[in-house]
């Protein structure tokens, strides 16, 4: 699958790197580097008529301008391959970003085979921090490992993204800049 993301900002990209090694070094969780790019997504979908995309992300990133969200604890997609996660706080402009984002793509025709999941009623904003490697074992030492610490963090949104699924491995494709978002 494909997705439209939003890289995490200089400083907490660098966090959950880091984070990341971390659990693969104490833990040997590694599932995450399939997509090694700190992010959360807003759409995935199995194919996107690319061309057509970058033009519409380019277009749509020009409308909108940079805002910040929350971050809040840790939570987990449970199942046989649990997912653990570092969830967003759903305010106001996040979802009016994601709604218009949708609904642009929706009607876009440029988009086949996409996720229910991501749609704007079913949507669960998060940053992913392991899965795929993660079972019942590895989880109970997890947790613990991280539950003192603080993930209440202001992440600065400032970017629209693409990564595709290129089938052996994912690439940084696309981005585009939100409006007025230059530091």
């Amino acid at each position: 699958m494909h997705g439209i993301v939003s890289l995490l900002d200089e400083t907490y990209y660098r966090v959950i790197e880091e984070l990341w090694a971390e659990l693969r070094g104490e833990f040997g969780v590694q599932g995450v580097y399939v997509t090694p790019y700190p992010h959360f997504s807003y759409h995935i979908a199995q194919d996107y008529q690319l061309p057509a995309l970058k033009a519409f992300l380019h277009d749509f990133a020009a409308q909108y301008s940079c805002f910040y969200v929350r971050t809040t604890g840790l939570a987990l997609f449970t199942g046989e391959r649990p997912v653990l996660y570092i969830p967003l706080v759903r305010n106001h402009s996040l979802s009016k970003f994601h709604c218009a984002l949708w609904r642009a793509l929706q009607l876009s025709g440029i988009v086949s085979g996409g996720s229910e999941l991501y749609h704007p009623n079913q949507w669960l904003p998060h940053i992913t921090i392991g899965f795929g490697d993660i079972d019942a074992r590895k989880l109970s030492q997890i947790v613990p490992y991280l539950s003192s610490r603080d993930f209440a963090w202001d992440l600065h949104v400032n970017n629209l993204a693409l990564i595709y699924d290129a089938g052996t491995e994912q690439t940084l494709c696309h981005q585009e800049e939100l409006k007025g978002c230059v530091e």
